[in-house]
C-alpha cells in the first residue's frame, strides 16, 4: 500500500491542503505532548471541554445531513414501511430493555459519569461534583475534580439535562435511546456484508438476547454508547469507501474523533480508520481531503492532554493493593483466564452468550482461513467495500481486546469488568452472520438452523438467567447505597450524612454529604452547624466486621469516629459477608480542659562549689 499511496501524495490535485495537514500533524504533536503542561492541559479542558464536544456533536449531524439528503427517498421509504426488519428491530429492542431492571450496575463509575453530566450541565465545564449544599435554597456545587473518562457520553447527557430539566432519569433515557439505533446499525452492517435479510436478523438477535447487552441498555454507563459509536464508524467507513467524497470523509472523520472520546481506548480506532481512508483515496483515484480531515490531528489533542493528566495523577489509576502498575505482562495469564471463562461460560452467574460466542468464534476461525488463502493467492481481487472495513475494525477490536488483557482489572468474568466485552461481542456477531450467508450457498436453511438454536438457547439458558440477574444482583455495594438512600429519606427535617464510601451518590440525591475522613477532622463545624440549625441531625454510615472468634461485631477501624462523637444506632443490615450500619450522632463533646501545670520552682544547688 505504501508505494501507490507515496504516488498519490505526489499527485494530489491541492498540494496545499496536504502541506496544512502535514503542518496541523506537527503542531498537534507539539501541543498534545511538549509545549502544554498538565496543569494548563486541565484548565482548558474543564473551561472549553464542553464547548469542543458541541463543535464535533454540532459538525456530525451537519455532515450527516449533508450526506444522508440525497439519498432521502431510500431511507424515508424505509422509514414509512419498514417491514419485518422494522418489527423484528423493535422485539429486540423491547426485549434488551425488558431484560434488566433500569439501576446503576458498576459502582462509582456510573455516579462519577452522572457527577460530571450534572456541572456541564448547570456551568458548562467539565468537571464532576463531589460535595454540594443548599444554600439560599438553591444547590450549590462545592468542590469538583477532573475525571479520568473521555466526555462525549457525558456531554449527551448534559445536553438531555438542557433540554429537560436535571434529572438522574435522563442518563437512562440515553441509554435506552441508544438500544434501538445500536442494533439498527447492527442490521444494516451485517445486511451490507451478507447482501440478505435473514443473516442479518440472527447477527440482532445473537447480541440482542445476550444478557450482557440488556445489562448495559438499562445501566448508567457509557458502553452502550461507546458501541453505537463504534457500530456508527463502521457503517460510515463503508459508506466512505463505496463512493469517496469530501462529506463523507468528513463525517467519518468527526465521528472517530467522537469514537475516541467514547473510552479510554477507542482512540486505538483512528489507526483502522486511516487505512480505510487511504483505500478510500486509491479507489478514488486521488487524495481527497476536506477541512474536518486537515484538522483531524488538532481534534485529537484534547485526548493527549486527559490521557496525559491521567498519567500524571496515579490517584485515579485507582490500582488494587500491591499493584504499581495499570498495565503489566503479569496481568495477562489472570486475564486470559477471566476471558475464556467468560465466553463459554454455561451457568447463570455472568451475562454472557455462549451460543454467540460458538457461533463468533467457528466464524473468526473461517474468515481467517479466507483471509490466508487470498493472502497465499497467486491473483488477489479487489476486496469488496464491507469485507475490507469489517478487516479493518475488526483488527482494532482484537487489538483493543489483546491490549485489555495487560490490564490491572480486564478480567472479563468480573461481574463489573464484563462490560468490556461488548465490543468483541459486536465483531462476534457481524462475522457469524457473514458466516451463515456463506454456509447458506450450500446449505439453504443454516440460518434457520441457527436461529432455531438461537431460540433453544433463549428459552433453556438465557431466559432463565435473566429471571435470576445474578449478574447485576451480586452488586452488594449497590444494595447498600440504595437501603442507606431510603432510610435518610425516612429522616425529618435537614440532614447531614457521613459516608463511608463516596459522595457522588448523594450529591445526585441533593443529600448533603461529606466521607468519613472529613468528617473526623471537622468536629468543630459540625457542632457549630447543629447549634445554629443548618442540619437538623447528622447521621454516620460504619461497616462492622468480627472482632472475636466468637463472632463479636465491631466498627472497622478505618469506620471509626473520635471519642468526642456520641453515636446511637439506628439501623444495620448485612449485605453478603459485610455487616453495615447507620447511626445518629447525638453529640459533640468538648475536649476536657487541660489542667494549668504549677510554674516551675527554681531548687538551690545542692553544693556550691569553691
Amino acid at each position: 500500500m505504501i508505494p501507490p499511496l507515496l504516488r498519490l501524495l505526489r499527485t494530489a490535485p491541492d498540494p496545499r491542503r496536504l502541506r496544512l495537514f502535514v503542518l496541523f500533524a506537527v503542531l498537534a504533536l507539539l501541543t498534545g505532548f511538549f509545549s502544554v503542561s498538565p496543569f494548563a492541559a486541565k484548565s482548558l479542558i474543564k473551561t472549553w471541554g464542553y464547548y469542543y464536544m458541541l463543535g464535533l456533536f454540532t459538525a456530525l449531524i451537519f455532515y450527516g445531513w449533508r450526506v444522508a439528503a440525497p439519498r432521502g427517498a431510500v431511507w424515508l421509504a424505509w422509514l414509512r414501511r419498514p417491514g419485518w426488519v422494522g418489527v423484528v428491530l423493535v422485539f429486540a429492542t423491547v426485549f434488551a430493555l425488558w431484560s434488566d431492571p433500569f439501576k446503576h450496575k458498576v459502582l462509582f463509575d456510573e455516579y462519577v459519569l452522572q457527577g460530571t453530566a450534572l456541572h456541564m450541565h448547570a456551568t458548562k465545564e467539565i468537571g464532576t461534583v463531589i460535595r454540594a449544599y443548599e444554600i439560599a435554597g438553591s444547590w450549590t456545587p462545592i468542590d469538583t475534580f477532573l475525571d479520568k473518562r473521555p466526555y462525549f457520553f457525558t456531554f449527551l447527557v448534559a445536553l438531555a439535562h438542557d433540554l429537560t430539566g436535571f434529572r438522574i432519569a435522563n442518563i437512562f433515557f440515553v441509554n435506552a435511546a441508544l438500544t434501538p439505533l445500536c442494533l439498527g446499525l447492527v442490521y444494516w452492517l451485517a445486511q451490507a456484508l451478507t447482501g440478505r435479510r435473514g443473516p442479518a436478523l440472527l447477527a440482532v438477535g445473537l447480541l440482542a438476547t445476550m444478557p450482557l447487552f440488556g445489562q448495559n441498555a438499562t445501566g448508567a454507563g457509557m458502553e452502550l454508547h461507546n458501541l453505537v459509536m463504534l457500530a456508527l464508524v463502521t457503517a460510515l467507513a463503508i459508506l466512505w469507501l463505496r463512493a469517496p467524497d469530501p462529506d463523507r470523509l468528513s463525517l467519518l472523520v468527526v465521528g472517530t474523533v467522537l469514537l475516541s472520546q467514547s473510552r479510554y481506548e477507542s482512540v486505538l480506532f483512528v489507526v483502522p480508520v486511516a487505512i480505510v481512508i487511504v483505500a478510500g483515496w486509491r479507489r478514488a483515484g486521488w487524495v481527497i481531503l476536506s477541512w474536518p480531515a486537515i484538522f483531524a490531528p488538532l481534534l485529537l489533542v484534547p485526548y493527549v492532554w486527559l490521557k496525559r493528566i491521567v498519567d500524571d495523577a496515579p490517584l485515579l489509576w485507582q490500582l488494587g493493593t500491591g499493584q504499581t502498575a495499570r498495565f503489566s505482562a503479569s496481568y495477562l495469564s489472570n486475564n486470559l483466564k477471566g476471558a475464556w471463562n467468560f465466553f463459554f461460560n454455561f451457568d447463570p452467574a455472568l451475562a454472557n452468550s455462549w451460543y454467540l460466542s460458538e457461533l463468533g468464534v467457528a466464524a473468526l476461525i473461517w474468515a481467517l482461513a479466507l483471509i490466508w488463502r487470498w493472502v497465499r493467492a497467486p491473483e488477489r481481487g479487489e476486496v469488496p467495500p464491507a469485507p475490507f472495513v469489517l478487516i479493518a475494525i475488526g483488527a482494532g477490536i482484537a487489538a483493543n481486546l489483546a491490549m485489555l488483557m495487560f490490564y490491572y482489572w480486564s478480567r472479563l468474568d468480573d461481574v463489573i469488568a464484563a462490560r468490556f466485552a461488548l465490543p468483541m461481542c459486536f465483531l462476534l456477531a457481524l462475522l457469524a452472520a457473514l458466516f451463515f450467508r456463506w454456509l447458506d450457498d450450500r446449505r439453504p436453511v443454516a440460518t434457520r438452523f441457527a436461529a432455531l438454536g438461537l431460540g433453544v438457547w433463549l428459552l433453556g439458558w438465557d431466559l432463565p438467567a435473566m429471571s435470576r440477574r445474578l449478574y447485576t444482583n451480586q452488586n452488594l455495594v449497590m444494595q447498600e447505597v440504595e437501603w442507606e438512600h431510603d432510610l435518610l429519606l425516612e429522616r425529618p427535617g435537614r440532614l447531614l450524612f457521613i459516608t463511608n464510601k463516596s459522595t457522588l451518590p448523594y450529591v445526585l440525591w441533593h443529600v448533603p454529604t461529606v466521607i468519613n475522613g472529613v468528617g473526623r477532622q471537622r468536629a468543630a463545624q459540625i457542632k457549630y452547624h447543629l447549634k445554629e440549625g443548618t442540619f437538623t441531625e447528622v447521621i454516620i454510615a460504619q461497616a462492622l466486621r468480627p472482632t472475636s472468634a466468637r463472632g463479636d461485631m465491631g466498627v472497622d477501624p478505618e469506620d471509626l469516629m473520635p471519642d468526642s462523637f456520641k453515636l446511637e444506632p439506628i439501623a444495620e443490615k448485612r449485605f453478603g459477608a459485610r455487616w453495615a450500619r447507620l447511626s445518629r450522632l447525638i453529640a459533640i463533646e468538648d475536649p476536657p480542659e487541660k489542667e494549668c501545670a504549677a510554674p516551675p520552682v527554681e531548687m538551690a544547688p545542692l553544693a556550691v562549689a569553691p
